[in-house]
């Protein structure tokens, strides 16, 4: 029976009904391993308790290794503590619907820099609202943030070009989208001016005003921040050394005989003194128990806050509830408790992959620059070895060729990847995190977004490469030439796909190489099956490069292909049957080398998806 009470409690501990969220959270630690065999353990956070209310503003404040951040992440449910409990409204928080009901905006937050404001709004609207609101109200939604934070200027502007504080903005819009009752916002204003600082604070006043619980951490805030501030909670060394509001902060010091100098900030003062004082502070907060300081909020913006803190004209918060759907609210339960995400898994893979497409739109540098070097490569080589194809002489030189191909178009399409694909870890992370999208459905709109400009910059090279070089004038030849190519290029991004899952940049230009030489090895262009130590001949079957370079052969020498002329005494290899012998290459299938291409393929994005499922989930 209280197993079965425990279940119905967890289940129902963040219902979508209710309106506001009270977070509480008791006894939490966390302790992480270190050490060269992570043997030593380092605990982070120490018993820690506290409430944040719905209605207020709270900043986590302390010094830098206090622990801040780490406990946001497990307020936010970005990790999960070693021991304690979290509840919500006082039930313990079911983590999944919880985070159906909350965002999380990190530190280094990005944003789609080829996007403007609104197309960003836009997309957002589309990805985490549900069906059941219409297009004019998500286009509703959208001018009610634009306006509210101060963006209607801005709004062509693409979000590269932003500054800072309309960036920060945008983020925190991005997220309003869907009406988060709880938002947690790690560092909001590093980086920014006071000016701009002040701005983000009260907007964040203002949203907290509305309902929301709005959790924020801040180094050291300044004196002109602490007006908007309802509840401070600051902590050293993983320990709380004060909740409660900034007017209580000093008759609390004082009762310690602290005493804070005058015109003295009294949080820079409490920073300042924390480390030598930090276990009678600890004592004094009962580590967050202690409600004595904690004063009743009304929940109303002070009419003097703006001339208080000198923000001069700011914009107020004004949006609407968004329209609840039509059933009744058994039904919503039911659906939140069943699905994940708002929209479908189809909806979520177009509206991506037009994003994406977007996005390489509007950057059409790297993309004519990819180009450009296909095509003058292609001219490059095929003057190289202009016209070799019909001589039965230089069939080793159109070997040579073919080969070059492969490799040309496989390192470029692995590089490319493997360099770009990192950059938008930070995104994905975070609107994966806070339920914009499956991992699957933006492994899969990256990978159908990229194809396009991948077979463009293929085709482009073989159409010129291979009549340059004066390859056989057949349709079916010159088909399966352009086939294995787009084939060992699609297998090379997957592969560029699976080091960029893996990898950051620096790192995957270092280990990318390692990872792709073997195959090149192993292609029977350097080294024959039957000269290889027989444990390791496996590999030339694993080796999708030794298919490609088959395949190619195939296409040019194989299909029965007729005697070739020769334009000197000898020629070796004027029979194509004899080359075709002479490489191991008889008795091979095409179709066979097109389904071993596919599946290989097939293989590497699934690891690359799994990879990358893993990291994202992982925090790594």
């Amino acid at each position: 029976m209280a197993s079965e009470h425990s279940e119905s409690q967890e289940t129902n501990s963040t219902s979508l009904v209710e309106d506001s969220l009270n977070i509480s959270f008791e006894d939490i630690s966390y302790i992480v391993r270190h050490g060269v065999l992570a043997g030593g353990r380092k605990t982070i956070l120490k018993a820690l308790c506290g409430t944040f209310n719905a209605g207020e503003l709270t900043v986590i404040m302390g010094q830098s290794g206090a622990g801040k951040s780490t406990l946001m992440d497990i307020l936010a449910g970005y990790t999960k503590p070693t021991s304690g409990s979290i509840c919500i409204n006082g039930r313990v928080r079911n983590e999944k619907m919880f985070r159906r009901r909350s965002c999380y905006i990190l530190q280094d937050d990005r944003v789609q820099d080829m996007l403007t404001i609104q197309e960003s709004l836009k997309i957002a609207a589309d990805l985490k609202l549900g069906n059941h609101i219409s297009g004019q109200q998500k286009k509703r939604r959208v001018e009610e943030i634009i306006t509210s934070l101060g963006l209607s200027r801005a709004r062509h502007t693409r979000a590269g070009n932003l500054s800072g504080g309309q960036k920060k903005r945008l983020a925190i819009g991005l997220e309003l989208i869907s009406d988060p009752p709880v938002m947690f916002l790690d560092e909001p204003t590093s980086g920014l001016d006071s000016s701009i600082s002040k701005q983000i604070v009260y907007l964040l006043h203002l949203l907290a005003r509305q309902g929301r619980t709005v959790v924020v951490t801040m180094h050291q805030p300044s004196a002109g921040l602490l007006h908007m501030v309802d509840r401070l909670y600051a902590m050293v060394a993983g320990q709380c050394a004060y909740v409660g509001a900034v007017p209580q902060l000093l008759p609390c010091l004082e009762e310690m005989n602290l005493m804070c100098p005058p015109y003295h900030n009294p949080v820079d003062f409490l920073i300042e003194i924390s480390s030598e004082n930090a276990s009678n502070l600890v004592e004094s907060s009962g580590n967050g128990r202690n409600k004595r300081w904690i004063t009743n909020v009304s929940h109303e913006t002070d009419s003097n806050l703006i001339e208080k803190s000198n923000l001069g004209a700011c914009e107020e918060v004004c949006l609407t509830t968004l329209p609840a759907p039509k059933e009744d609210p058994t039904s919503k339960i039911l659906l939140a408790i069943k699905s994940t995400y708002n929209t479908s898994f189809w909806k979520q893979f177009t509206t991506l992959t037009r994003r994406s497409l977007l996005s390489i739109w509007r950057d059409p540098a790297f993309t004519v620059m990819t180009t450009g070097i296909h095509c003058a490569m292609a001219l490059f080589i095929g003057f190289l070895f202009y016209d070799i194809g019909e001589d039965a002489k230089d069939v080793r030189n159109n070997y040579n060729f073919l080969n070059f191909s492969l490799m040309f178009l496989m390192f470029t399409a692995f590089s490319a990847v493997t360099i770009r694909f990192p950059e938008q870890i930070p995104v994905i992370r975070r609107e994966h995190f806070n339920r914009w999208y499956t991992a699957g459905a933006y492994y899969i709109s990256t990978l159908v977004s990229t194809l396009p400009t991948q077979t463009v910059c293929t085709l482009c090279y073989a159409f010129i490469a291979y009549w340059l070089t004066g390859q056989p004038n057949e349709i079916r030849r010159f088909a399966g030439f352009c086939s294995v190519l787009l084939l060992v290029s699609y297998v090379a991004l997957c592969k560029g796909l699976l080091i960029g899952s893996m990898f950051n940049v620096k790192n995957g230009v270092i280990f990318g190489p390692f990872f792709i030489m073997p195959f090149t090895i192993f292609s029977g262009f350097f080294l024959r099956y039957y000269d290889a130590p027989e444990f390791v001949r496996w590999l030339f079957q694993a080796s999708f490069l030794k298919h490609g370079l088959v395949g190619l052969v195939l296409s040019i020498y194989g299909m029965d292909r007729p005697n070739l002329e020769c334009s000197v005494l000898y020629c070796h290899y004027t029979y194509p049957s004899q080359f075709l012998m002479d490489n191991d290459v008889v008795g091979e299938r095409f179709s066979m080398l097109i389904v071993a291409l596919l599946s290989i393929g097939l293989i590497v994005s699934v690891l690359a998806f799994l990879i990358l499922k893993v990291r994202l989930k992982n925090k790594w």
